[in-house]
């Protein structure tokens, strides 16, 4: 008996020893603002917001858990300002008048991470590059520079920029912004900045989207597609895979861009009538990341053929990287046996190419 209740009371102890769930905490003091203003927290990745509260006698907070370090939004009064929220305890303390005059005013008034003190840095040293290049920028517009004088600013903020990654690795903000920057490097550079992450920062979502570029190997004219698995809006599987056998025109777009729904009103009724009687079907993968703005969307532009998606940004996307996706609209015409017959991007003369498709037929 007493050894039975020393094992109670061993596992009680070994209970309340258990490490407990990780919490995030914003305790904010704004003065200034009116009771009931409402304060939203955003995901700035997916757009998700992630809470909202409303400022009592000038304070509010927000507690929750994040599963790793997030990029995030805070939007108060219509001033917005950015930072990475982790499992810690976060204090702002600043004022409306403070914020109105400078919304980076609030850095200074936040106990941070050194996620954000990374952050920070890179933000203060590119901070003169961009308001150089903003200048030149309106320069350009009136003539005053050429296009090459223009170009020599956007290079040297990224040579800047990726000298600063590159030399700040194995932490989230930095990994974040190296993947805006994969195109413009080599992979085997990549790799070797992978190599230098924590287990850790390698298992995020952050570096399991840099682990996929590295090794995705994307399609070209003359491969077999690569299939893509999403859902239609009715919550339906969708596989490229199932119109395997027609000539398909997969359709990259998205409710957010005005190139593509003019596309789709404009040049799509027109292929689909020439097409009816061919072995020819429109696939259409939408990169929205807003369910609502993709419904209203498909409703809007009168849709009837398969369009899908996973709800997921172009930039975070798997699908994109497999065909190389780096702006919409964008469209592949694959023949009846799986092979890409041909990339199509905006400016080219898509019934054109289709023609020449079906011409071959005959």
């Amino acid at each position: 008996m007493k050894k039975k209740g020393l094992i109670i009371c061993l596992l009680c102890i070994l209970g309340a020893c258990k490490k407990q769930p990780e919490t995030y905490l914003i305790e904010a003091t704004i003065t200034g603002m009116k009771d009931s203003t409402t304060v939203i927290l955003l995901n700035t990745n997916t757009f998700e917001i992630l809470d909202s509260t409303r400022i009592i006698n000038n304070k509010f907070a927000f507690k929750g858990s994040v599963t790793e370090p997030t990029e995030v939004g805070m939007s108060i009064y219509n001033i917005g300002f950015g930072f990475w929220l982790e499992n810690k305890k976060f204090k702002i303390n600043s004022s409306k008048k403070e914020l109105l005059e400078d919304r980076n005013s609030f850095k200074n008034q936040i106990t941070w991470s050194e996620t954000n003190k990374i952050a920070f840095r890179y933000d203060s040293l590119l901070k003169p590059l961009n308001e150089r290049s903003s200048k030149a920028y309106m320069k350009l517009r009136e003539n005053l520079i050429s296009e090459e004088e223009y170009q020599k600013h956007t290079d040297s903020i990224d040579q800047i920029s990726l000298q600063f990654l590159l030399e700040n690795p194995n932490n989230y903000f930095t990994l974040s912004r190296i993947l805006a920057y994969k195109n413009v490097l080599k992979k085997e550079q990549l790799k070797e900045y992978f190599s230098l992450f924590s287990t850790e920062l390698k298992s995020s979502s952050y570096g399991k989207l840099l682990d996929d570029y590295i090794h995705i190997k994307p399609v070209k004219e003359g491969d077999n597609f690569a299939d893509i698995i999403g859902n239609n809006l009715k919550e339906e599987e969708v596989k490229l895979s199932d119109y395997k056998g027609k000539v398909i025109l997969l359709d990259f777009w998205a409710g957010w861009c005005p190139p593509c729904i003019k596309q789709i009103k404009e040049e799509f009724p027109v292929i689909i009538e020439k097409y009816k009687n061919e072995n020819f079907q429109i696939v259409s993968f939408s990169f929205d990341f807003d369910k609502k703005m993709w419904k209203d969307a498909n409703a809007k532009l009168n849709i009837d053929w398969p369009d899908f998606s996973n709800l997921t940004m172009m930039q975070n996307s798997a699908v994109a990287m497999s065909y190389s996706i780096s702006q919409i609209p964008t469209s592949f015409i694959i023949g009846a046996d799986g092979k890409i017959l041909k990339r199509v991007e905006y400016d080219d003369d898509l019934e054109k190419e289709l023609d020449k498709v079906f011409a071959q037929k005959e």
